[in-house]
């Protein structure tokens, strides 16, 4: 009997605090019952809009993963990548989910909480493929360089070459745009992720140009979640902490980027 009772108040107190954890981070929400999520829906594959207007990609799978695990409904709210954070930071969002890199001022903000990895990526060089001289990024000093607006990405390549190297550069709103100066020739190259154009070309969604293996960092990405709900972002952390071992992110990953995730590199 004593072992009997002892394992009902531990199901008890487990289930209890369960849902006072639920409770927490329900109260917090911008909407009853709901995830609000800034996307920018221009960054694909972690957030794109698809020929029936409709969201997909791996944020979209993975938030709606969490609305789920939750009990929650997402609601997804497309804005352009530069203005996610700060729509964060004035609680227009819960969270935000667009392929948000984890630099260290980020991870130190006090305006939102920059959640632990759910993908292993770099930054890389895309660039047209008949442009053969630029073979690397010892090859980019003197081009003209192109980059998401709010990304990191122009950020790495100023910290990471020489001050001299790259003095002219263009920003855009998204993947899409950066893109398609890349194509019509008003960019050298893309200073952008690796996993993302690889995905476009091989979907045929990128034609002409190439992704170089020659990586300047490797950047881990997450979600970044609204600073007057910490209950939501550990409770969200705690689910990526979960998915990392059981192979969840991993069969996201497989999915829409074709590529095995090397935890190791996660910092």
């Amino acid at each position: 009997m004593g072992i009997a009772r002892t394992a009902l108040l531990a199901l008890i107190a487990f289930f209890g605090v369960s849902a006072a954890s639920a409770q927490d981070y329900k109260a917090a929400l911008v909407t009853a019952d709901t995830i609000t999520v800034g996307t920018s829906g221009s960054a694909p594959p972690f957030s794109m809009t698809n020929a029936a207007g409709e969201l997909e990609g791996f944020d979209i799978d993975v938030v709606n993963l969490v609305a789920k695990q939750l009990g929650l409904t997402a609601k997804f709210e497309k804005l352009d990548f530069a203005g996610l954070l700060p729509g964060l930071t004035a609680g227009r969002f819960d969270l935000i989910a667009s392929g948000v890199t984890r630099t260290p001022e980020r991870l130190s903000s006090k305006d939102f909480f920059l959640l632990s990895p759910y993908i292993v990526n770099g930054a890389a060089i895309t660039r047209r493929e008949a442009d053969t001289d630029i073979a690397g990024w010892k090859d980019v000093c003197g081009k003209t360089m192109g980059a998401v607006r709010g990304g990191v990405f122009q950020k790495v390549v100023k910290e990471k070459l020489p001050a001299d190297c790259v003095t002219k550069s263009r920003e855009y709103p998204g993947a899409t745009e950066l893109f398609l100066d890349l194509e019509n020739q008003r960019i050298d190259f893309a200073a952008h992720d690796f996993l993302g154009p690889k995905y476009l070309a091989k979907s045929g969604k990128l034609t002409g140009a190439v992704t170089l293996d020659d990586l300047l960092s490797t950047i881990t990405q997450s979600v970044a979640v609204n600073n007057k709900n910490k209950p939501l972002a550990d409770a969200i952390d705690a689910q990526f902490e979960t998915w990392r071992k059981d192979g969840t992110l991993q069969g996201l990953a497989d999915k829409w980027f074709g590529a095995s995730i090397d935890w190791s590199k996660a910092q």
